[in-house]
């Protein structure tokens, strides 16, 4: 019988002697004259009677505290499943014993068991989180993480009542990952303990940086086209499937030209407000280059081409530049803007030389829209660097040489001999679709042909050849052109190849003059 047990009982036997003497009292005044056997067998049976009592006092107790017993172990239980369940959500939660600082980490499983687990335990809780911080933190976060799980810090956080939470990076195999550490002070009486849960929130905060990521993007995107648009007069949104378009004007003198905001038939309708609003100069080449089929000709090439032209604008010709585009990821459709450049060709001779500076560093020549000697001179680095290996693929050089040019310039302008040149250039690019044409002098173009058009050279070359003949007797643009093929047996470097085609095309300039 347990201690606990004796001091009931003696308790219960104590109350039932007083009972007994208070009764005997009670008696012996009752009767004058005691009857002492009578009395012995009150006694008895006040006795049997409160010894039961005394009995079922005990197992009421006893049946009390074990229903208590039971209740506080099911309870326990409850509140172990409900702490489980919300460190289900940690990786690993830690019970710091502020007194000595020791600690237990705690987590679920593998397996899958209910109750939390035993991880790990230590005396020391900040001397060890300092040692796996140098360890496994990433190298960036650390600082913040020793300054969060520093003894002094915490004690000043909850007396501010402050709300303890942490983002940071561990490392695992190598690689960052985002995790969240929340701390929380125990509650109530026993006050003397901390709790730290850790949880990976990698895939969560990855999204959100990639979606934030996403509508940044987004918002400088939008920012990026507002700008751009608002610098064009006119914008053409064209789905090539249909011809319908729909038109974007920013500007109410281009809205006066009644050209429509939306159209069946964009190709047709161009061609037909071309001859009403383009300068008559102007208006044979933009009816070539509007051509849907030249215009997606030259977009298979370049992907965009540009243009600049005359147009009449509250009565008056002005020069404007037409930009065409066809996306990569929209290419079903066209985007064909029009900008008024007209302040810009009134300067344009006062910046000719420091235009022409700037060319010289890029790749792209500005007067034709084709490659120039900047990148022809890359090219051929390239090509020698192979050469030297003697790893070159098969290629060939076409130089081509716009005759009269000087003519033009000084008879008509020029104004007249830069649309001279771009003429020359687009019958080049026409005819050699798939190689790179280089604007390598002011009236030179060279073009590097490889693949089909190597395979197809003489064709091509007769090709040029026919077309420049019958525009002599147009007297429209005439073009010497000459070839040369690459020849690993005896060409050292590209300048071989070019300098045969050259010479190439001087024989042709002359049975051109003949």
């Amino acid at each position: 019988m347990t201690e606990e047990k004796k001091n009931k009982l003696n308790m219960i036997f104590d109350t039932t002697l007083f009972v007994i003497s208070m009764i005997l009292q009670g008696v012996s005044w009752y009767l004058e004259e005691p009857d002492t056997e009578r009395i012995a067998a009150i006694i008895r049976i006040v006795s049997y009677c409160l010894f039961t009592c005394a009995i079922f006092l005990l197992l009421l107790i006893e049946f009390r505290v074990a229903k208590r017993r039971i209740v506080k172990e099911q309870e326990r239980i409850t509140y172990a499943r409900i702490a489980c369940s919300l460190a289900g959500d940690y990786e690993k939660v830690y019970y710091l014993n502020t007194d000595d600082d020791s600690y237990v980490g705690y987590g679920t499983s593998d397996v899958g068991d209910e109750e939390l687990q035993v991880l790990e335990s230590g005396d020391d809780f900040y001397s060890d989180a300092k040692l796996k911080t140098a360890r496994i933190i990433y190298n960036e976060d650390k600082d913040k993480v020793l300054a969060v799980l520093n003894k002094v810090n915490l004690r000043k956080s909850f007396d501010n009542k402050e709300v303890i939470q942490l983002n940071y990076r561990l490392l695992e195999d190598g690689e960052p990952l985002y995790y969240s550490l929340k701390v929380t002070q125990g509650h109530g009486e026993d006050d003397k303990y901390i709790i730290i849960g850790v949880k990976n929130v990698d895939a969560q905060t990855r999204r959100s940086i990639e979606e934030s990521e996403a509508a940044r993007r987004g918002m400088t995107y939008e920012k990026i086209m507002e700008a751009l648009a608002s610098s064009y007069e006119v914008l053409y949104y064209v789905n090539l499937e249909t011809n319908e378009y729909t038109e974007y004007s920013s500007t109410e003198a281009y809205r006066k030209l009644d050209i429509g905001n939306h159209g069946n038939d964009f190709f047709a309708e161009t061609q037909e407000n071309m001859k009403r609003d383009i300068y008559p100069d102007d208006y044979q080449m933009m009816a070539d280059v509007m051509d849907k089929n030249n215009l997606l000709e030259a977009l298979s090439r370049d992907n965009f081409i540009t243009v600049t032209y005359r147009l009449y604008i509250n009565g008056e010709a002005e020069y404007v530049n037409l930009r065409a585009i066809r996306p990569k990821s929209d290419p079903n459709h066209i985007v064909v803007g029009v900008i008024n450049v007209n302040e810009t060709m009134k300067r344009e001779q006062e910046y000719k030389e420091r235009l022409d500076n700037m060319i010289n560093v890029a790749n792209r020549d500005a007067l034709t829209g084709v490659k120039n000697k900047t990148a022809y001179n890359s090219m051929e680095e390239e090509i020698n660097k192979l050469i030297a290996k003697d790893d070159a693929p098969e290629f060939a050089i076409v130089i081509c040489d716009v005759n009269d040019l000087k003519v033009v310039n000084d008879t008509k302008g020029h104004k007249a001999g830069d649309e001279y040149i771009r003429e020359a250039c687009m019958i080049i690019c026409r005819i050699y679709k798939h190689s790179p044409v280089f604007r390598v002098g002011g009236d030179e173009f060279a073009v590097v042909l490889k693949g089909d058009d190597f395979e197809n050279r003489n064709a091509l070359m007769l090709e040029l050849r026919q077309q420049i003949y019958s525009n002599r007797e147009e007297n429209r643009v005439v073009v010497a052109s000459g070839m040369s093929i690459y020849d690993p047996e005896k060409d050292k470097e590209m300048a071989n190849v070019f300098e045969r085609a050259d010479q190439d095309m001087y024989n042709n300039k002359h049975d051109l003059k003949a």
